[in-house]
């Protein structure tokens, strides 16, 4: 799990055990991902030890314990603090959950899956435990039951964030899904909006299709949208240069050029503005030369 839990510490303050036990508030905590921890590792599980210390009957912080212990990559120590939450207070949380996911930082695949696997069978509303199981058994090459596991993580997952959007996609156009990986894109831009890290794989997915109209709509939508439409300027031009539109692409990557000409001294040196000027050099070199190349682009 990455992130975390911003306001749990003061909320729990103000909460009773009994309320922090229920298993609705942490079964919606892990759904999202999160993590308990608060500060620096070392900190906090200074902060943490010296709590169980004073509580030990305390099967929360066991928990968190457990989730940082799991999270640094220390197995044993997660697998006995987790150990410990479920002789305090059985089925109350979601050990198996955090187990699955020390087994996957730890490298023992067979063991996550093997955790998560009761997991769902106890908790099938969990979206992270789908997630978490298809990571393993993307490990383990167990490629269908995988992408099943990212579909159902993907369906569960009320609000996704791009990084699960991605992972999910990716899996899925790895293994020869692209359409479906682009209707996942498709499904987190209208959800999250045309943000670059989803609309650049998009545009990748359909260049791979051989769908460059659809590529070439995407980038100037994109373009439009963009307080600095010189990137999304040079990916149409290499987008052209994919589709072998080559006069088309040498107009671009001219009219690229002599924008970013124009540009006020300050911003036209800039580090960025500087880069993609010599890219735009590169790429009409490289159209102008004898052998010239359709793929061209930024960075390539």
């Amino acid at each position: 799990m990455s992130g975390s839990v911003t306001a749990f510490v003061a909320v729990a303050a103000a909460l009773s055990r009994r309320t922090l036990l229920a298993r609705g508030v942490l079964l919606l905590l892990l759904q999202t991902g999160s993590v308990f921890a608060h500060g620096g590792y070392h900190e906090r599980i200074a902060s943490l030890t010296a709590e169980v210390e004073k509580n030990p009957s305390d099967p929360l912080l066991h928990f968190e314990l457990a989730n940082l212990h799991g999270q640094h990559g220390d197995l044993q120590l997660a697998l006995q603090s987790l150990d410990r939450v479920d002789a305090l207070a059985p089925g109350k949380f979601l050990t198996d959950l955090l187990r699955g996911d020390a087994f996957l930082v730890a490298g023992k695949f067979a063991k996550a899956k093997e955790a998560l696997d009761r997991q769902l069978v106890s908790h099938p509303e969990c979206a992270r435990a789908w997630l978490l199981r298809a990571r393993a058994e993307q490990k383990l090459a167990h490629d269908p039951a995988s992408l099943a596991d990212y579909r159902e993580a993907f369906k569960r997952t009320a609000s996704p964030d791009p990084d699960l959007v991605q992972e999910v996609a990716g899996a899925l156009a790895t293994h020869g899904c692209e359409k479906e990986a682009a209707q996942v894109l498709d499904a987190g831009i209208e959800k999250l909006g045309k943000i670059p890290s989803l609309l650049i794989p998009a545009i990748e997915l359909e260049i791979a299709r051989k769908d460059f109209d659809a590529a070439l709509r995407r980038v100037e939508e994109a373009r439009r949208d963009a307080p600095r439409p010189e990137p999304w300027m040079a990916r149409r031009a290499a987008v052209l240069a994919q589709a072998g539109r080559i006069e088309e692409s040498r107009a671009a990557w001219k009219a690229l050029a002599q924008h970013l000409d124009s540009l006020p001294a300050q911003e036209r040196t800039s580090y960025a503005m500087s880069k993609l000027t010599e890219e735009t050099r590169q790429a009409l070199a490289t159209l102008d030369s004898p052998s010239r190349k359709a793929h061209i682009g930024p960075g390539k």
